[in-house]
């Protein structure tokens, strides 16, 4: 459900392809929520059924036509009330790594360390693609469409995410340690 609300409020902005949309997830939201393409078309579909978006067809040559959805008055009241809903809790995350290394004690102590490490330069290539690719891109998008008040909240969030990457890093780094010297 939540694939909707975050998919109206890029379409909040403007017309986009389904295309447009997963692009935008994947350079500005995919530190914290991201979707595929086989995921985001019957979303749209769904919406468009359910009042929340239109779609305009424009006939490609040599391809299928490209439809470019928009926001509906009902859409956007949509959105408008999700964002307006104070969350009263705190969710926690599905983490695949913490998943693993909780049960990591049935391996060998190298194949741990190799995990351990490989996560810890994923990471910080992570950290340095969110301070120069995305910061970069928030920039440019604010500098194109003038959305400074916008700019501001998705600063905030790369913000947000550069500082858990870095906390991670951290902690990598601390348990890479701490498995070097306990584990025999």
């Amino acid at each position: 459900m939540t694939l909707q609300y975050a998919l109206l409020g890029f379409l909040n902005y403007g017309p986009m392809t389904g295309y447009d949309l997963k692009k935008l997830l994947d350079t500005s939201t995919q530190m914290f929520w991201h979707a595929e393409l086989s995921q985001i078309y019957p979303q749209l579909k769904k919406m468009e059924k359910d009042g929340l978006l239109t779609v305009i067809c424009e006939p490609q040559a040599g391809k299928p036509d490209k439809k470019i959805y928009n926001i509906t008055n009902q859409g956007r009241a949509v959105l408008l009330q999700w964002l307006s809903e104070p969350l009263d809790e705190v969710l926690p995350d599905k983490d695949p790594v913490l998943l693993h290394l909780f049960f990591a004690g049935a391996l060998n102590k190298q194949v741990i360390l190799s995990q351990l490490r490989l996560q810890l330069e994923l990471r910080r290539a992570y950290l340095s693609r969110v301070e120069v690719e995305v910061a970069g891109f928030i920039q440019d998008t604010i500098r194109v469409t003038g959305q400074k008040r916008e700019g501001i909240f998705w600063e905030l969030i790369r913000r947000f995410g550069a500082e858990q990457t870095r906390t991670s890093i951290a902690w990598l780094e601390e348990a890479i340690q701490l498995v070097e010297s306990e584990l025999s």
